[in-house]
């Protein structure tokens, strides 16, 4: 029996490939009719992202085998701009599991990724698993859910906005998101590549806005909002449109029910330039010796190793070098 052999290569080298990539990923997922991959994460399975799906190619037949999909999005934090790697649309054929193609296509992707990011993010219930690959659950998620009636409020969808109401939208996202949280920036193109998730319908307010629903995963979810008044103003503005996720703890009146999720799993880098980030996150001089990040406080070094870092800089560290942990915010548009 002859060995099979599998070649690596990125979706935009093979565009005849996409639709069997997709195809891998809405199998890998269970994916159910009406809802498409290529529509509810638009802007990692677009055109202009093949050259950051990365795939894996059975050399005898010319079948997609792995697919993971990647995106450097530049996050904000107190006036720096952090790069961070999103990866998403992980999915190995179920015919070819066992034999090690994952951590194959999983690494590379990883390597590639190093000179380019300061941390990684995924999403996935297999936190076990990728805990061999240092990505840790971190950072947190507030949940809103009203007990009034919902708001009669018509649904729109972004790509079908004016001009006018785009860059309302745009600017409630920068005053409101990136200037309070540790989130994405959204340029007039990254606005364009979000107005292709169809599946995800905008609700306007006079203050505010929230997207609601996305494919399968957020039916009923309230997921990437901006309001002039925060998470008060957006739900007395909706009432029971669905859950909120939000990024802010707020005092909420009996009738708003609250609870607490994390984001997702990360993974701090070790490159040069990653470490002056985290530096910059961290509020003290970040290096890595001997792997572990050893981090400089009143002269005094503390040794870490990735979990115990990403605790510092996203949850509760114990040894508080922060005197608050930062609140993360990735709408729903933008996970992937």
């Amino acid at each position: 029996m002859t060995q099979k052999t599998f070649e690596y290569a990125k979706l935009d080298a093979f565009p005849e490939l996409i639709s069997q990539a997709n195809s891998l990923v809405e199998e890998s997922f269970s994916y159910q009719n009406p809802h498409k991959f290529s529509v509810d994460f638009a802007p990692l399975a677009g055109q202009k992202n093949l050259h950051n799906r990365h795939i894996l190619i059975d050399s005898t037949t010319s079948r997609v085998v792995a697919h993971i999909g990647t995106r450097i999005r530049n996050f904000v934090w107190l006036g720096e701009v952090i790069p961070v790697a999103m990866l998403g649309g992980i999915a190995v054929d179920e015919k070819e599991r066992g034999q090690g193609l994952f951590q194959l296509l999983f690494e590379r992707v990883l390597a590639a990724l190093h000179t380019q990011c300061a941390l990684y993010i995924l999403w996935s219930d297999k936190h076990e698993m990728y805990q061999k690959w240092h990505f840790h659950l971190a950072g947190q998620q507030w949940c809103y859910r009203s007990t009034l009636p919902a708001q009669k409020i018509t649904p729109l969808l972004l790509q079908n906005l004016n001009s006018s109401d785009k860059e309302r939208i745009a600017l409630l996202y920068r005053q409101h998101v990136n200037q309070h949280y540790f989130s994405p920036l959204r340029d007039e193109g990254d606005w364009d590549d979000l107005a292709g998730i169809t599946s995800a319908e905008l609700l306007l307010l006079p203050h505010g806005y929230a997207f609601r629903n996305k494919g399968m995963d957020l039916q009923g979810i309230l997921h990437d909002a901006a309001h002039r008044d925060g998470v008060n103003g957006l739900m007395k503005d909706l009432g029971n449109a669905g859950v909120l996720w939000a990024a802010q703890n707020e005092e909420v009146p009996d009738e708003i029910l609250q609870d607490l999720q994390q984001v997702g799993l990360w993974r701090p880098n070790t490159h040069p330039m990653a470490l002056k980030k985290l530096s910059h996150l961290l509020g003290h001089t970040v290096n890595f010796r001997d792997d572990y990040f050893v981090v400089e406080k009143d002269d005094f070094p503390i040794k870490m190793n990735a979990e115990e870092i990403l605790a510092e800089l996203f949850n509760y560290g114990k040894n508080r070098l922060r005197s608050k942990s930062i609140t993360v915010y990735i709408g729903g548009l933008d996970s992937i």
